[in-house]
């Protein structure tokens, strides 16, 4: 327990900044897109982009690997979230429908 509020408190001193690097990144999606997107499409698309980079964010976060790495790689993150996001659901409606698939037999 006392390591998720340490991993809490490192957040709220810095890791916030991650979802809006990850915001960041949609929005330059969003401005470069050759598709109109709404109003509140572009909100969900940015919304869903900083809860990406944040969930990256506590992976990450006790990796040892360069800031840099990792500052790209929220970036990334939050450019390519919406597609991140339909694979996870993609893959876990394959696994409701055939559980036995993922399971190794001996």
């Amino acid at each position: 327990m006392e390591s998720e509020r340490s991993m809490l408190k490192e957040f709220i001193e810095g890791g916030w900044i991650i979802p809006l690097v990850g915001a960041a990144g949609m929005l330059a999606r969003l401005m470069t897109a050759k598709k109109e997107y709404t109003i509140l499409e572009q909100f969900k698309n940015i919304i869903s982009a900083s809860l990406a980079a944040a969930i990256a964010w506590f992976i990450l976060e006790q990796t040892d690997i360069p800031s840099l790495y990792k500052a790209i790689t929220y970036g990334i993150i939050g450019v390519v979230s919406p597609e991140i996001i339909n694979g996870i659901i993609k893959l876990a409606k394959h696994f409701e429908r055939s559980p036995e698939k993922f399971i190794k037999k001996p």
